[in-house]
């Protein structure tokens, strides 16, 4: 059992908070990562790879009427032993791209943030942070202020954007969507031998080569675009567990039988991700166009396995945030490029917090905002 997870949590009439940290992780990802509006980063797999960060992962489903209508999977940190407070030893809480509603309105959205304020409050946390991919606007959206949280001090996305293209059953239908120098490219990556291959990541031994030859990619393009790398340990780690459940999956475009680029895809419910791309320094994507048929071709798979919307990843960053409106904007090549496919730009709400308790709350904060 959550300590914590007791009547008080619970006060509020109907709604109930029940502890699943020991459910099996197949019985978990059904609600929080393969329900409509799951998501990858919710997992039972996202939440264990982040132990070794010094994270513990807590996860709790919200019932109401006897009914599931939220999943969220959080990371707790203790803030250390000198770090106490009025009820004993402190925490900070996480629900990253969290929390999941399995029933999508204003209502259920308020029912399960409020469980969550509660939950921070049983744990002594001087701080919850969530961070839903609801648009900014929405009316889930909205749920956050009436539901006591605020705006976070700090980003922690590196983007708040996402560029969404709708997945068609019929590939024509698919084909339409394309702008007509998306739809030449495509054609002449064809006509340049490039080839997409997706690696099936559930097998570990095939899965743990293919992620080999994808990190060089991975780490080439951080040199070049100036992305911090994480440890490659623990990064393949993680992908290589996602793999496992189900919730990832690798792709490459080949040229003359040769890996040059490649994506990790994140298997987020009804939507499928684009999490992070790579290319080898002499890709020469340029002239072969070779991400032009990978994406095509990812869309493809996609609608035929039952996704109902590709998310090409952000265009912004926090020292550029928002859509791009100009070509002012640093990444307006890549908003251009993934417009060519379809896609419609959206932001998300920010990250917010709760905190229970203000004094602590004060301090937090103030800590925060000087490192």
């Amino acid at each position: 059992m959550i300590g914590g997870v007791s009547s008080a949590v619970q006060a509020a009439r109907s709604v109930r908070v029940v502890d699943a940290s020991a459910w099996p992780a197949d019985r978990w990802d059904a609600l929080a990562a393969r329900s409509e509006h799951g998501e990858a980063f919710q997992s039972h797999a996202w939440g264990e790879s982040k132990a070794v960060l010094g994270w513990r992962p807590l996860r709790i489903v919200v019932e109401r009427d006897g009914q599931a209508i939220g999943a969220v999977s959080l990371q707790e940190r203790s803030l250390g032993a000198r770090l106490r407070g009025p009820f004993g030893r402190l925490t900070y809480l996480y629900a990253p791209r969290g929390p999941v509603l399995l029933h999508r309105d204003p209502e259920a959205a308020r029912a399960v943030l409020d469980a969550l304020a509660r939950l921070a409050r049983a744990r002594h946390a001087v701080a919850l942070t969530v961070d839903p991919a609801w648009e900014e606007g929405s009316d889930l959206a909205a749920a956050l202020s009436e539901s006591g949280f605020r705006p976070a001090a700090r980003e922690i996305q590196v983007s708040r954007t996402a560029m969404l293209v709708p997945l068609e059953a019929d590939e024509s239908a698919q084909h339409e969507q394309l702008g007509d120098s998306t739809a030449r490219n495509v054609n002449k990556a064809r006509r340049a031998g490039v080839v997409a291959e997706r690696v099936d990541l559930s097998g570990r031994e095939s899965a743990a080569e293919a992620l080999d030859a994808f990190w060089e990619m991975f780490v080439a393009t951080g040199r070049r675009e100036r992305f911090i790398v994480r440890d490659r340990e623990y990064q393949l780690g993680q992908w290589l567990a996602l793999g496992e459940a189900g919730l990832a999956s690798l792709w490459f475009g080949r040229v003359a039988g040769t890996r040059r680029n490649g994506v990790v895809l994140l298997h987020s419910g009804r939507r499928l991700v684009s999490h992070v791309a790579g290319s080898a320094d002499d890709a020469d994507l340029r002239r072969t166009r070779a991400n032009h048929l990978l994406q095509w071709e990812i869309m493809r798979w996609g609608a035929d396995h039952g996704f109902e919307t590709y998310d090409l990843g952000g265009v912004d960053t926090q020292d550029a945030p928002g859509l791009p409106a100009d070509r002012s904007h640093p990444l307006w090549n890549l908003y251009e490029f993934k417009q060519g496919f379809g896609a419609r730009g959206v932001v998300f709400v920010r990250a917010h917090d709760v905190s229970p308790h203000a004094a602590l709350a004060a301090g937090w904060s103030l800590a925060r905002r000087l490192r």
